[in-house]
C-alpha cells in the first residue's frame, strides 16, 4: 500500500505536468491563429496586373496598405496589401514612394470569390521604378 505522501506527490506532479502541458499550448497556438495564411484569403494561382490611381498609401504595422482605384472608368477600388514596413524597405520600399494621385502599375494577386482586396507581387511607379513586394 502506498503512503498517503507519494500519492500526494503523484496527483500534484500530474496535475502540474498537465497545467504546463496546456499552457505551453496555450502560448505556441495564440500566434499561428492571429495571423492569416495568405492562400486562405488570395487567389495564390493568379497574378493580375493593372494600371490604377494610388487614393491612398498606408505605411504601418503588421501590413502596409495600398488603395488603388483602377483607370479607365472603373469606380471599384481595391484594396491591396503588402509586407512590413522593415521587409519591404530592404526591397527598395520607402513611406513617400507613391502618394495619393499617382499612376502606377500594380500586379497583384486578387482576393477570393471576388473580393476587393489583393496582395502585391510589384508595383511600377510613374517614373519606371519597379519594386518587388
Amino acid at each position: 500500500m502506498r503512503s498517503p505522501i507519494s500519492r500526494t506527490f503523484v496527483i500534484s506532479w500530474d496535475l502540474g505536468f498537465g497545467i504546463w502541458v496546456l499552457g505551453f499550448a496555450l502560448l505556441t497556438s495564440t500566434p499561428a491563429l492571429a495571423h492569416h495564411g495568405a492562400a486562405s484569403i488570395y487567389d495564390m494561382s493568379k497574378e493580375t496586373t493593372i494600371k490604377a490611381t494610388v487614393t491612398e498609401f498606408v505605411w504601418t504595422n503588421p501590413h502596409v496598405e495600398l488603395g488603388i482605384s483602377p483607370s479607365g472608368g472603373a469606380t471599384t477600388e481595391l484594396l491591396l496589401e503588402l509586407g512590413s514596413p522593415p521587409n519591404i524597405r530592404n526591397r527598395g520600399w520607402t513611406s513617400r514612394v507613391v502618394k495619393a494621385g499617382d499612376v502606377v502599375t500594380v500586379t497583384f494577386h486578387p482576393g477570393l470569390h471576388g473580393a476587393k482586396i489583393g496582395i502585391v507581387v510589384k508595383m511600377i511607379t510613374a517614373d519606371g521604378k519597379e519594386l518587388h513586394a
